[in-house]
């Protein structure tokens, strides 16, 4: 098969590289490690998981200090959104405590929710600090615009008053 020094060399490199793999799967299958990294990884969706929905309430709060009339979260079929304020303008809220996190997934529910709640228009309202960073100025498009959260009260007050 080799024919060169260089390639028996490459050979071996290629069949060392494999059997470090392999310690590394074996090490994933030792039931303690398996048990460590799962407790990792579940504390991470805690962790996210408690974030959203603390933001999500604060989303609430600040909308019960509006005074605005909303409900949440709004289903309707199988779409569902966080809040919705009937209107007129009706609008969806969705809640996004981080944006860095499935950003497709909610321009996509953005989309879905305009044709099929059916609103008027969708909101989606993120962290002020986020807001602030410039990063998501750009990614407003047709189907939503993304607010801080301290525009929302001001925002859906004055979208009712229109």
């Amino acid at each position: 098969l080799c024919e060169k020094p260089e390639e028996v060399q490459q050979l071996l490199t290629a069949y060392a590289q494999i059997d470090e793999e392999l310690e590394d799967e074996q090490q994933q299958m030792d039931p303690e490690v398996y048990q460590r990294l799962e407790e990792e990884r579940v504390r991470r969706y805690l962790q996210a998981k408690s974030q959203s929905i603390a933001f999500r309430e604060q989303v609430a709060a600040d909308l019960q200090q509006s005074g605005v009339t909303f409900l949440g979260p709004h289903q309707h079929q199988e779409i569902i959104c966080d809040f919705f304020v009937p209107g007129p303008p009706s609008i969806a809220i969705e809640c996004k405590a981080n944006p860095h996190r499935d950003w497709d997934r909610t321009l996509t529910s953005a989309q879905l929710f305009r044709a099929e709640l059916p609103c008027d228009e969708v909101v989606v309202v993120v962290p002020d600090h986020f807001y602030e960073t410039n990063m998501l100025r750009n990614k407003i498009n047709a189907y939503c615009q993304v607010i801080p959260i301290f525009e929302l009260g001001g925002l859906v007050k004055n979208a009712n008053y229109r």
